[in-house]
C-alpha cells in the first residue's frame, strides 16, 4: 500500500502533535516533517518529497507572508503539490478569499477528528475537500451573483475598509482622511456589507488573509 507523505504547517505544537498523532493510526498516511511558520514551510518543501501539505493559514510571518499570499506562492513553486488549508475561519468569505490561489480543500479546527484523513483521502485520490454547507452557500451565491452582480468598493470604502483593517480606528481614519467620523462609518459599514462581512472579527480575518492587515 503506497504511503501518502504529509508536511504538517502550523505555528502551534500541539497542533502538530495532535495531527501527528491522528495520522500515526492511519496506516496509510505519515508525517514526515513539520513547520511553525511560513518561512520554515518553504525551506522544508525544498528538501523534503511529500504528497501533500496540510497548511495553517494564519502563521507568524518572517519573510514569506502567511495567508493568500503564502497559498499564491506555494501554488507558484509547486503547482502539482496538493494543499490543504486548515483554519479556524469559517465563513463563506473564506471560499472567496482562495479562488485563484490553487488549494485543493480547507479543513476548519473545530471540525471532528475523522475528517482529516477523510479529505487527505479525497484529495489525494485527484478531489477537493470543503464543507457541504460552504459549497451550497458558494453555489448559491455564484447563482446570485449572475443575476445581481456584486458592486465593487468605491475608491473611498476601500481606503477607509484597508485603513481600518490595518487597525486604525473609526475616528483615527476620519482624521487621516480629513472627513467626518459619520462620513468614515457610514463608508466602512458599505465597504463589509459588500464584502459580506458581519463583524469587525471576520473583516480583520478577511484583510489579514489577502495580506491587507
Amino acid at each position: 500500500m503506497a504511503v501518502i507523505r504529509i508536511v504538517v504547517a502550523d505555528d502551534h505544537p500541539l497542533v502538530r502533535t495532535g495531527l501527528r498523532r491522528v495520522l500515526a493510526r492511519i496506516p496509510d498516511m505519515r508525517v514526515v516533517a513539520e513547520a511553525d511558520s511560513p518561512d520554515a514551510l518553504f525551506r522544508t518543501l525544498q528538501v523534503t518529497e511529500c504528497d501533500l501539505a496540510l497548511v495553517d493559514l494564519h502563521m507568524p510571518v518572517g519573510r514569506h507572508p502567511d495567508g493568500m499570499p503564502m497559498l499564491r506562492q506555494l501554488h507558484r513553486q509547486r503547482p502539482a503539490l496538493p494543499v490543504l488549508v486548515f483554519t479556524l475561519l469559517d465563513h463563506l468569505s473564506l471560499m472567496e478569499m482562495l479562488v485563484g490561489t490553487g488549494v485543493a480543500g480547507v479543513l476548519l479546527k473545530t471540525a471532528p477528528l475523522r475528517e482529516l484523513p477523510r479529505a487527505i483521502s479525497q484529495i489525494h485520490a485527484g478531489g477537493s475537500y470543503y464543507r457541504a454547507s460552504l459549497r451550497a452557500a458558494w453555489h448559491g451565491r455564484e447563482q446570485r451573483a449572475g443575476e445581481v452582480p456584486d458592486r465593487p468598493l468605491t475608491d473611498c470604502e476601500r481606503e477607509v475598509f484597508e485603513l481600518f483593517v490595518r487597525g486604525m480606528r473609526v475616528s483615527e481614519v476620519a482624521q487621516v482622511l480629513g472627513r467626518s467620523v459619520k462620513t468614515v462609518s457610514r463608508q466602512k459599514l458599505a465597504a463589509m456589507a459588500k464584502l459580506r462581512l458581519e463583524s469587525n472579527a471576520e473583516a480583520y480575518a478577511y484583510a489579514r488573509a489577502r495580506g491587507l492587515a
